[in-house]
């Protein structure tokens, strides 16, 4: 109901990771802002929500995830990146019906509310992006959701598109996007290997001429690393700074294996770092430079990836990861779990231009926040928050998920999705994709 306000209270607020925790702390939802915030406030609301002491803060913002990658958990393990896309990654693209894709979006949606998760930059496939976009805002999600390009230099013929009819079909997706307003396009040439640079160069001019963020993923692995420097004579971020993939409205996945004139042409170029350790271990890829690169104030942010390799979409489990393997590649003191807060909340809400937005809690700003319980056993004693959050909690601590004022999670139930058919659709869909795929 338009004007009808959610009062907060009994709250540990913390609204900014520079800011103070403030004690017995409230906070006041109206259209699906942030009203008014404080200690104690004076105000009847048509609902009240008990924050019990829960550590109530900004949501997580996953800056590289595949949404539709989600339904194929588990089914290509103990691989390194290129033959675990050719085998495994892009037949199961290839073969995803409106159904499938549908219960894909769905079973992501699910974890990420669980997990505390209230924005998004997805990677998703070549076809069908529309099912994506309107399978998540039935949900109440609030994001960005990229369409992929591929052409025939990735060498997978089913997933080879032309620039035009892939270009042609963001122009469609523009057209629709008023009916999802919590929703925007971005454009996402998959990697310097499956796009050339005719179409990367297409491809960045199409997407600035309509001020649309550039999502690709970079220096991932060394044999793509390698296979790039053979083909085009330039490392990979060069290469891509080369056709115009630089710049503050450029999303760059991974990371990892950059040479030091790429990072300092990262700095230059203010390009976006989107950081998934956990993805980068168990692909074995290494352990991207982060420290270096916030040393060089470089904005990086953290992502889940895809449940196809990750195995799961928790937040926590990227903060703690990206925190342990600093400390392996520098000493105990190389990122303070305020950093990493601070990655996973306010650099999210800068990488993706949201800063007015989201990213801290603020009257006028979104309400995208997270209820997080600190009183468990494995939590107990909690007097630092962001030390809590990065080394001692995990997903199931989250109590509470409010994406632009709705409560989309709250105490074990999801709000907007129907978890017994989710279940069902999940197991019935993957088997009938993973026969259209050949992988069954």
């Amino acid at each position: 109901m338009s004007g009808e306000r959610t009062l907060i209270k009994n709250a540990r607020l913390w609204p900014a990771v520079d800011e103070p925790v403030i004690e017995d702390g409230a906070l006041l939802v109206r259209d699906g802002r942030i009203e008014k915030m404080g200690r104690r406030i004076a105000v009847r609301a048509e609902r009240v929500v008990d924050a019990d002491g829960c550590l109530v803060m900004p949501g997580f913002i996953h800056t590289h995830i595949h949404l539709c990658q989600t339904l194929f958990r588990g089914v290509a393990e103990d691989l390194p990146l290129l033959p675990w896309l050719q085998r495994f990654i892009w037949p199961l693209e290839a073969n995803h019906d409106d159904d499938s894709l549908a219960a894909s979006v769905r079973l992501a949606a699910a974890e990420l509310l669980r997990t505390g998760a209230t924005g998004f930059l997805s990677m998703e496939t070549v076809h069908r992006t529309d099912v994506v976009f309107e399978t998540a805002a039935e949900i109440g999600l609030h994001g960005i959701v990229s369409h992929c390009l591929m052409d025939e230099t990735g060498g997978y013929k089913p997933l080879a598109t032309d620039v035009d009819e892939s270009l042609g079909d963001c122009d469609v997706l523009l057209k629709h996007q008023s009916d999802w307003p919590d929703l925007q396009l971005a454009v996402a040439p998959r990697f310097a290997l499956s796009c050339s640079a005719g179409n990367l160069r297409v491809a960045a001019d199409y997407a600035r001429d309509r001020k649309l963020l550039l999502h690709t993923h970079c220096g991932e692995q060394l044999p793509e690393v390698d296979l790039v420097r053979k083909l085009t004579g330039k490392p990979n971020f060069e290469f891509l700074h080369s056709v115009g993939l630089s710049g503050t409205d450029v999303c760059l996945a991974h990371c990892v294996h950059l040479t030091p004139e790429e990072m300092r042409l990262l700095r230059a170029t203010d390009t976006r770092v989107l950081h998934c350790p956990s993805a980068n271990m168990k692909l074995g890829s290494g352990i991207a430079p982060v420290k270096e690169y916030l040393a060089d104030g470089v904005t990086v942010s953290l992502g889940a990836d895809g449940a196809a390799c990750n195995n799961r979409l928790d937040m926590f489990a990227e903060m703690r990861g990206a925190g342990l393997l600093q400390k392996l590649r520098h000493g105990p003191d190389a990122l303070p779990a305020r950093e990493i807060v601070r990655m996973a909340t306010t650099n999210g809400a800068r990488t993706l231009g949201w800063e007015k937005e989201c990213g801290t809690l603020a009257p006028g700003k979104r309400a995208d926040l997270i209820f997080v319980r600190l009183d468990h056993a494995h939590t107990l004693p909690a007097d630092d928050p962001a030390t809590a959050l990065v080394y001692s909690c995990a997903g199931e601590d989250v109590a509470l998920t409010m994406v632009g004022g709705r409560i989309l999670y709250q105490e074990g139930r999801l709000t907007s999705l129907d978890e017994e058919r989710l279940r069902r659709d999940a197991r019935a869909e993957r088997k009938k994709l993973m026969r259209r795929a050949g992988l069954a």
